[in-house]
């Protein structure tokens, strides 16, 4: 059974994220350790599911630009968790929170190869991509109503 906690910024815990997504991102995935943890993680909320104690997946929220919307990114879920509903439940809890925080809208940049768990979370394409250390990515979003 998953537990789920939330984080602010780089607290302590920041740690067992940083280590689901650079194994995730970086290990398995190519991408470089230096363009992982970035700026934008201090001004974020953190996401981490917790497998019998262990960090197995995460995801970090924040405010975009228009006030209204909240951006969803570095959704990492490790290869053992994979395809045992892992994901969709921390999508589920993102939500949750952005509902909370009064979002009319989350959007984020998926990788195009993993837009189908994004459209199984609910969320739609705008149309718009992207490239991201080479890698192409789609806008998608997802309206949360009033």
């Amino acid at each position: 059974m998953l537990t789920f906690n939330w984080i602010q910024g780089k607290e302590p815990a920041f740690a067992d994220a940083a280590k689901v997504r650079m194994q995730v991102f970086v290990t398995e995935q190519g991408y470089s350790p230096q363009g992982e943890l970035d700026e934008q993680d201090e001004a974020s909320l953190h996401i981490i599911g917790y497998n019998n104690g262990a960090p197995v997946c995460t995801a970090r929220l924040f405010v975009d630009a228009d006030k209204e919307s909240y951006h969803v990114g570095r959704v990492a879920v490790l290869p053992v968790m994979r395809g045992q509903g892992a994901g969709l439940q921390l999508m589920q809890r993102v939500e949750e929170k952005a509902k909370q925080l009064r979002a009319k809208r989350l959007v984020l940049s998926a990788q195009a190869d993993k837009t189908y768990f994004y459209h199984r979370a609910g969320f739609s394409p705008t149309g718009v991509t992207t490239l991201d250390e080479g890698q192409p990515h789609a806008e998608m979003e997802k309206y949360l109503g009033k």
